[in-house]
């Protein structure tokens, strides 16, 4: 009688990682394009334990020699006092994250396709979701951060828990600006909430241009922007609910080169054959490390990978800088008419 022979198919990790790398780096392409503000930077530029296992990345810097240039006295006998360099850290947290596992049987296939199809739809999914993790923790880890900094110097809070709502309006987004004090024309992009982006609109109506990239609206040409490029996203971050009152937003403004994304371990995906059913199967793994990092800013808990509440908890962050200004992001925390 007729019989059906058994495919010698076989699933490629490299393949599947080819897959996955490329629509990770076309999404953070698109991110970085998106929000011009990411700089991705490898762990090795850092001297750090990261070779030992570590789970933290130290930055060090020096710290400005306080009062440098004084006075000097043409008649004094007494020799000056001698001032100390010295030095500080920013410190970033390493995330571990996983992908998987994935398993799938020969009857996923389709006959007459080729056996690519499978490993492009895995790595393509893998890196989609990864490039969209990492976009998330980054939005996440400058929220809490700038709300970390002492007395709130970047942060704009007009938000009301009922009654009148403080709306982002192009008077707020100006004074958030001004957080920077002389260098404000430093904070070049807005990251908002379409809820946010819709009051910013209305507030004064102008001439812009829109146009998607990569999953993002991204607007030029608004009178409210300053000349800055504005981008919509609908991040968890930028929106929460918060109980018994108004829905709390945050909108973001940052400056080039203000995030720095740092790779530990690059996207690796691995896949094993397994007989534990009667219908073998393929199990299919994806590992990858990274941390967000907010330059001026340092992890201050001994917690590591932590959890995503942890990474988002202002108090697990504090500031690290000479000036305030050299953190080139400010926020504003406000209401929005549609929540």
């Amino acid at each position: 009688m007729p019989y059906s022979v058994i495919s010698n198919f076989t699933f490629d990790p490299q393949l599947a990682s080819e897959y996955s790398s490329a629509a990770f780096v076309e999404n953070l392409q698109l991110l970085n394009e998106a929000l011009g503000v990411v700089k991705t930077v490898p762990a090795g530029m850092f001297n750090s334990s990261l070779g030992d296992g570590g789970q933290f990345i130290d930055m060090p810097y020096f710290t400005n020699v306080s009062s440098l240039v004084s006075r000097r006295d043409l008649t004094a006998t007494t020799p000056p006092t001698d001032l100390d360099v010295t030095g500080a850290e920013e410190k970033a947290v390493i995330l571990r994250r996983r992908a998987g596992p994935v398993k799938f049987t020969e009857d996923v296939f389709i006959r007459g396709v080729r056996r690519e199809t499978v490993e492009r739809e895995i790595g393509r999914q893998i890196g989609h979701m990864a490039a969209l993790e990492v976009r998330q923790r980054l939005i996440q880890t400058a929220v809490a951060a700038v709300s970390s900094l002492s007395g709130a110097v970047h942060t704009n809070d007009i938000y009301a828990s009922s009654g009148t709502k403080g709306l982002l309006t192009l008077a707020n987004l100006y004074n958030t600006r001004m957080k920077l004090g002389d260098a404000y024309n430093r904070l070049t992009t807005v990251v908002c909430h379409s809820d946010a982006f819709a009051d910013l609109v209305s507030d004064t109506i102008g001439n812009y241009k829109m146009v998607n990239v990569g999953g993002f609206t991204v607007v030029t040409g608004l009178p409210q922007a300053f000349g800055m490029t504005l981008v919509v996203v609908d991040d968890p971050s930028l929106k929460v609910a918060v109980g018994g009152s108004f829905t709390k937003y945050r909108t973001l403004l940052f400056g080039p080169g203000a995030m720095g994304l740092i790779y530990h371990q690059n996207l690796r995906i691995e896949a094993e054959r397994r007989l534990d059913f009667e219908a073998p199967y393929w199990r299919v793994l994806a590992n990858f490390d990274f941390a967000p990092h907010l330059f001026g800013s340092k992890w201050t808990a001994g917690t590591a990978n932590p959890t995503n509440t942890d990474l988002g908890t202002s108090g697990n962050w504090s500031g690290a800088y000479n000036d305030h200004r050299e953190v080139l992001c400010a926020q504003t925390v406000h209401n929005a008419s549609a929540a």
